[in-house]
């Protein structure tokens, strides 16, 4: 007759839960079982205990995307975003992060890339223009070598006709 590989625990929260012991050996499992159950919480409960511990450091970590995004806006002159409750704080932290990684990218060391003053006219200009939040959260996906031709052509005045490639 072969040892069981799952066993029936009563944790010392009191609830009873089958556990897979087939990693410890057969002649431990018996210990290992009363081990755990002395001292350990089902998973349930352990689930349950750190929800909120997860939901905290959630939080914070927001938090802090969201007062890095701010500072962003502050040391570039962008204007606040204009949304519902849930977006602006949602577009303000895709804006820091497009606007961000476009800045590292196309300012680089390379032949290819823009000096300061060129970023600050070709890309910073005209995302100050942009203050919807639902169109940085709609590009926030964008690749850094497309952000300028997203924010040049972003707004649409009803009086101007935007050239696009599309024939229709």
């Amino acid at each position: 007759m072969a040892i069981a590989t799952t066993v029936s625990i009563k944790y010392k929260c009191g609830h009873t839960q089958a556990t897979d012991l087939s990693k410890v050996p057969a002649g431990r499992r018996k210990a290992h079982a009363y081990g755990l159950g002395l001292n350990r919480i089902c998973g349930r409960c352990f689930t349950k205990e750190n929800a909120a511990g997860r939901e905290t450091w959630l939080a914070e970590r927001n938090a802090q995307a969201l007062a890095e995004a701010e500072s962003f806006e502050a040391d570039h002159q962008l204007p606040p975003v204009e949304g519902s409750e849930k977006q602006i704080p949602w577009a303000t932290r895709v804006r820091y992060e497009l606007l961000s990684t476009a800045l590292q990218a196309l300012t680089g060391d390379s032949d290819e890339t823009l000096s300061a003053e060129d970023f600050e006219e070709r890309i910073l200009v005209p995302a100050r223009a942009i203050t919807r939040a639902r169109w940085w959260i709609d590009n926030g996906d964008a690749d850094a070598e497309d952000v300028e031709e997203l924010v040049s052509t972003a707004l649409e005045d009803a009086d101007d006709h935007v050239e696009t490639e599309n024939p229709f």
